[in-house]
């Protein structure tokens, strides 16, 4: 599909670039990537992104003041969608997708089933990023094209550590590094480093988890007030998840947090292959990879729960009640 990709850039005399609701740093380094390397490779052409507002810790990416927050009327002759397993998890942008022209989705989500007239869908790759890097000519991804891309998939493989990260992810980031980027800051300053505030409110949700289905699982949670008390929002929390999921002794991690009135954003990690992350998540309209995925329900932070720890059990085979959890005080 390299050539097809090409093509319908060449051809197309505007183009738009889409991502996912609340961008993390694949959904931002695979848009932003994209946008640079078009305009690397056609002079003239300038793409618009569009995304939800993100986390300022990204700023650094080029392109990223550019991003565009509000939808558009505006019909495009193409719509690149990036990281992205369906077209409602664009939000309000969806539509820019459904006015435009043409439509190629780059993806490497698992849940991603939806059949596209243009697409490269890798369940397998490390990254959205991955799928894009391999549909470019190398001599036309420059520095500020590998920030983004680098830094898309050092955060979705956490840093090379997960099973998604392959031989070929790894000589992807060999080429990134070799343009000249400083990786080592990139790493540290965007994946590690935290906010006085975020580094509380982990602090918070690790202290009031608990562990569940005969301590296999590890379930965390935030409220709207304990949010607004801390004063972070859902760019703040991201990564709680995954520094739960490292937790010795543990299958899975399992972090929710209100974003409306009874109604939780669930996160979910494993550390086991016998788990699929994303059939559990698909059982309540959501997705994601086999070892890391999400959805949103409705109900009281202990039905959250309930309803999560009853699709792992059969999965972990360990049956039961997630017990009482009283961390949302």
């Amino acid at each position: 599909m390299k050539e097809a990709f090409d093509k319908l850039i060449r051809e197309a005399e505007s183009i738009c670039i889409l991502g996912h609701i609340n961008p993390d740093g694949d959904c931002l380094g695979s848009t932003l990537g994209t946008r640079q390397y078009i305009m690397n490779r056609y002079p003239g052409k300038i793409p618009d992104v569009y995304l939800m507002r993100a986390n300022e810790k990204f700023s650094f990416l080029p392109g990223f003041d550019e991003i565009i927050h509000s939808a558009s009327e505006k019909k495009y002759g193409l719509a690149i969608v990036c990281d992205c397993a369906s077209f409602d998890r664009l939000g309000d942008f969806a539509v820019l997708a459904e006015n435009a022209g043409s439509v190629y989705v780059a993806d490497h989500h698992v849940s991603n089933n939806a059949e596209y007239e243009y697409c490269t869908i890798l369940p397998n790759a490390s990254s959205a990023c991955e799928v894009l890097f391999d549909l470019m000519d190398r001599e036309y991804i420059n520095k500020e094209a590998a920030v983004c891309f680098y830094t898309g998939i050092v955060h979705d493989t956490g840093v090379f550590r997960y099973q998604s990260t392959s031989p070929h992810t790894m000589e992807i980031a060999g080429f990134l590094m070799s343009t000249g980027i400083d990786y080592g800051w990139i790493i540290d300053d965007s994946f590690f480093t935290k906010t006085y505030a975020q580094q509380q409110v982990t602090g918070r949700v690790l202290l009031e988890s608990r562990r569940l289905l005969n301590g296999r699982v590890l379930a965390g949670a935030l409220n709207m007030k304990q949010m607004r008390f801390h004063d972070v929002t859902s760019r703040d929390i991201e990564g709680i998840v995954s520094m739960m999921r490292e937790t010795r002794g543990i299958a899975a991690s399992v972090f929710i947090y209100e974003i409306a009135a009874n109604t939780w954003k669930v996160s979910l990690r494993s550390n086991t292959k016998s788990l699929d992350l994303a059939k559990a998540a698909s059982a309540f309209g959501g997705g994601g990879h086999k070892m890391a995925a999400g959805c949103v329900l409705q109900g009281s932070c202990q039905d959250v729960l309930d309803k999560i720890m009853k699709e792992l059990s059969g999965q972990l085979d360990s049956g039961g009640r997630s017990d009482n959890f009283e961390g949302t005080g």
